[in-house]
């Protein structure tokens, strides 16, 4: 004898097509098929009845989208052929149970009292009565979506009044076995919003520590006024989630009212002075938290402003504000504290404190703490140049949000610091993926904090890869989301990545026009516009201004000196190298570039060396030429490190030259009368304004290295130049090339 299950008789996707089609005579498209197949779940008594109803609808796929368990002939045959003949037992259970989206047994008790609850359930199952088991232990199952409905919509017409109460014994077991996610959806279905609000008071606390602020705002958000001014820690929560989640949004009138309206409930119940509705001690909390919010909002603009100063005062209002049993508002202050320091670009003080912090919360093992505490510790050693270090708590970090079950925005902080590490390693490939990663995480939120540094990496993975349309899709994404969000903080950082995307361009008339109009040119120098400095810096070597280039950097990199910020540091002498090595001061660039090693030695830096270019290429090469004797005091580690890093270098430029394909001579269109359309017309592309500088400089008889240090680009960037030229005019040789620019009135 052969058991057949109910699984047995689902049909295939094909075999309900074919009924539809042969057998019911339907013409239904594939996508409408494959709709009323998943409504079915393949239940050929439902796809034959869904037909027969179809059969009188004109609209197909309208009356697909609609179709549920409710409909008349659904209901009918499910009670006549299915219900009517179970013993009354079995019928309750299962209209009782028809609330649930999935049961076990001691949930199937607490609503329908049946003590044998798992005998039943498997006794249904045995009977193909549309219950699917969900684990191989048979403990969970679910109905048949189409019979559920059926179910739900016959208890609503015989008991409407048992719905509600079965609700309600469904979110009180989900809450006792702490299951928010369950829980909540049930309490709304009772539309007992008091209830629905003592249940989310006792979950605040833990959505909060699991990251999911978004799935909070839209839960309280639910509630009426007037429960939430019976409840006010919700509607603090509320404004906290909201503000931390969006510290720098420009919010829309109709949230800007709303916030309003909850914090003005908040303080009129303050101003009360009936002590039996808002004890002294829950005032007292209300009342700081009210400050908070209020300091934090302030918080918010001076770091937006860049104000160091003003930050640092309410970040010390706020560690006085906040009490020691008041988790969520407690988390605050770390944060803020680190941002202080961060902006001041004052690391070692921050690595200290923050450390000690670390030890505290481990005690008492707040986890979602810790791991906040971790960011901004990993951020710091990366400023510090600590880079193994660096990588070393990220991967604690990654594996505290992994306990955490990767809650947003935290889920992406180790991604988004892999990218960092991986670029300063010239792991390109790793350094993309990883900051593509951050991004998908923290997009749909504009965390901009991680948002802004994951595309900042992006920005220069695709720069060192040549893909400049991808640099410039991800510079228009930083400029977009930060227009939208409005932040001052995060400009300098856009400007500088723009201006340096500029030079890559080869598009130096813009990069030119920036720097002689950039405020940063002249003001105090501040850790946050380092980026938009260097790229300043950049732009002179552009311009042969080597001068005002290494004076600049000597300001740089004595501000980096005072407060040992050695990732700053390093980067900043590596363009002193390039600037005084194309200026021709040699003997200078090498003793920087020895400095220069020690200090990038022992955390293995190698992309910064490849991005200063040719110059770079040219000290490295010297620095090891250099006689033995002059180098006694050099360890062999640190020689061994020069010849890996000149190894990079020359790797990147083989690279360079193996992806250039020459596409084929253009042919010259008919002229016109116009000797300016004609150039235009003659030259399918035309030359960029790098390759028209590369242009004179060949008719200047330069040679590829001459060019090379003109430019401050590596070789292989300048024969990658000089190619596209000869491409674009149709040239073989340089001979050609010269002369064909000439007759086209380009030279």
């Amino acid at each position: 004898m052969v058991e057949i299950r109910d699984t047995d008789l689902r049909l295939s996707d094909e075999e309900a097509a074919s009924f539809l089609t042969r057998v019911m005579g339907l013409a239904l498209s594939e996508e409408d098929m494959r709709r009323l197949e998943t409504r079915t779940e393949g239940w050929i008594a439902g796809l034959q009845l869904a037909a027969l109803s179809m059969r009188r609808h004109t609209d197909a796929s309208a009356f697909i989208q609609a179709f549920t368990g409710s409909h008349r002939f659904i209901l009918d045959y499910v009670q006549e052929e299915i219900l009517e003949p179970l013993p009354q037992v079995q019928q309750r259970f299962l209209l009782h149970t028809s609330v649930l989206d999935r049961m076990n047994a001691d949930l199937c008790q607490a609503l329908t009292g049946e003590q044998a609850s798992q005998q039943m359930l498997e006794s249904l199952e045995r009977a193909n009565l549309f219950l699917i088991p969900l684990d191989e232990e048979r403990r969970w199952y679910r109905f048949h979506t189409l019979f559920r409905e059926v179910l739900l919509a016959r208890l609503q017409a015989t008991q409407p009044e048992q719905v509600v109460r079965l609700h309600r014994e469904a979110a009180l077991w989900y809450q006792y076995q702490q299951w928010p996610h369950e829980a909540i959806p049930h309490a709304l279905a009772t539309q007992d919003f008091l209830f629905v609000a003592e249940l989310l008071e006792d979950y605040v606390e833990r959505l909060y520590l699991q990251g999911e602020l978004k799935t909070l705002l839209a839960w309280i958000k639910l509630l009426p006024q007037e429960v939430l001014r019976a409840h006010p820690r919700l509607a603090t929560s509320y404004m906290f989630a909201f503000n931390l989640l969006f510290p720098f949004t420009q919010q829309q009138q109709e949230e800007k009212a709303y916030l309003h309206q909850l914090q003005e409930g908040v303080e009129v119940l303050l101003q009360s002075e009936d002590q039996t509705t808002l004890p002294e001690a829950e005032r007292d909390r209300l009342h700081r938290r009210i400050m908070i919010l209020k300091v934090w909002n302030l918080g918010a603009r001076a770091l937006s402003d860049g104000n160091v100063e003003q930050l640092n005062s309410l970040v010390q209002q706020m560690q006085h504000l906040s009490l020691d049993d008041d988790t969520m508002w407690k988390l605050l202050s770390p944060g803020s504290f680190a941002m202080a320091y961060r902006l001041a670009g004052n690391f070692p003080p921050m690595v200290a404190a923050l450390q000690e912090s670390r030890k505290s919360t481990r005690m008492t093992q707040n986890r979602y703490l810790e791991a906040q505490i971790l960011w901004g510790l990993i951020v710091a050693l990366i400023a510090l140049g600590q880079l193994r270090q660096a990588h070393d708590r990220c991967q604690e970090l990654q594996q505290l949000v992994t306990s955490l079950g990767g809650p947003l925005p935290v889920a992406a902080y180790p991604d988004v610091f892999q990218a960092q590490l991986a670029y300063a390693w010239n792991q390109l490939e790793v350094a993309k993926s990883a900051a593509e990663m951050a991004i998908e995480k923290t997009a749909p939120l504009q965390y901009m904090d991680i948002l802004m540094v994951a595309y900042e990496v992006l920005v220069r993975v695709c720069i060192a890869q040549g893909d400049l349309i991808g640099a410039e899709q991800a510079v228009r994404e930083m400029e977009r989301v930060n227009q939208s969000a409005g932040i001052p903080l995060f400009r300098p950082l856009i400007e500088g990545l723009r201006a340096h995307l500029w030079l890559a361009q080869g598009d130096l008339t813009r990069a030119l026009d920036w720097a002689e109009h950039t405020p940063y040119r002249q003001e105090v120098l501040v850790y946050s516009r380092e980026i938009a400095y260097l790229a300043l810096v950049r732009v002179y070597l552009a311009k042969l201004q080597y001068t005002p280039a290494l004076q600049l950097l000597t300001a740089l990199l004595s501000s980096a000196e005072q407060v040992s910020r050695v990732g700053s540091m390093i980067a900043i002498l590596a363009l002193q190298v390039a600037a005084l090595q194309a200026s021709g001061a040699t003997q200078e660039a090498l003793r920087v570039l020895d400095r220069l090693l020690t200090l990038a030695e022992p955390e293995g830096y190698r992309r910064v060396f490849l991005d200063a270019g040719e110059p770079m290429r040219q000290a490295l090469q010297a620095w090891l030429e250099t006689s033995p004797m002059q180098k006694q005091d050099v360890s062999p580690a640190l020689a061994s490190y020069a010849h890996t890093v000149l190894a990079a270098c020359a790797c990147e430029q083989r690279q360079i030259v193996q992806q250039e394909i020459i596409p084929p001579v253009s042919k010259a269109l008919p002229p016109t009368s116009s000797p300016s359309s004609q150039v235009a017309q003659q030259l399918l592309e035309p030359l960029t304004q790098r390759e028209q500088e590369v242009l004179h400089l060949l008719a200047d008889g330069a040679s590829n290295q001459d060019i090379a240090n003109q430019l401050v680009v590596s070789l292989a960037t300048a024969k990658k130049h000089v190619a596209s030229i000869l491409s674009k005019l149709g040239a073989e040789n340089r001979t050609q090339a010269i002369a064909r620019a000439r007759s086209l009135s380009l030279l």
